[in-house]
């Protein structure tokens, strides 16, 4: 399991859950918002790297957004975002499509293409090796104009009901 956040600016570093390790919401909430996600959320530079640069101009009108994993849901996670990310939707508020929805599908894509075309990992260290760079060598341009396609794909997710929109 791969976990990672984006903004239209910028990556949060990824998280890899180590091997055998069972993803609950008391892991998700220790290892991974109070790590990476947190972490994430409190830089400050304005101009660094896509791993390096502030995340969010401005908390207030940011959407955190998951999935509907069980971690994800679970009423510890929830309460834990509603208590720390101001513009936390919960999980009743995404229709059942969401992905069509979330710009981090794109980005997940874009990883496995970047990887598709590496030399095979012989080992969890080199799948890993090339997860973090294929994450942290994508564009911030591609960022940029996935954001800007947002108003169209609500739209089309109210056209749909919520059904699938496919792009």
């Amino acid at each position: 399991m791969v976990w990672g956040m984006v903004s239209y600016q910028a990556f949060s570093t990824l998280h890899i859950l180590p091997q055998k390790e069972t993803i609950n919401a008391k892991y998700y909430v220790d290892e991974i918002l109070e790590g990476p996600c947190i972490q994430a959320l409190r830089r400050t530079d304005e101009n660094g790297g896509i791993l390096e640069r502030k995340m969010i101009p401005d908390m207030s009108k940011a959407i955190f957004m998951q999935d509907g994993a069980p971690a994800h849901t679970a009423r510890k996670t929830q309460d834990w975002c509603r208590q720390n990310l101001p513009g936390f939707w919960e999980k009743q508020k995404w229709p059942g499509n969401s992905p069509d929805l979330n710009p981090i599908e794109n980005i997940w894509s874009i990883v496995q293409d970047k990887i598709d075309k590496m030399k095979p990992a012989v080992n969890v260290n080199d799948l890993e090796k090339m997860l973090k760079n294929a994450w942290s060598s994508i564009d911030p341009d591609i960022l940029e104009r996935l954001y800007l396609g947002m108003p169209m794909r609500v739209q089309k997710c109210i056209e749909l009901s919520g059904e699938y929109i496919g792009k």
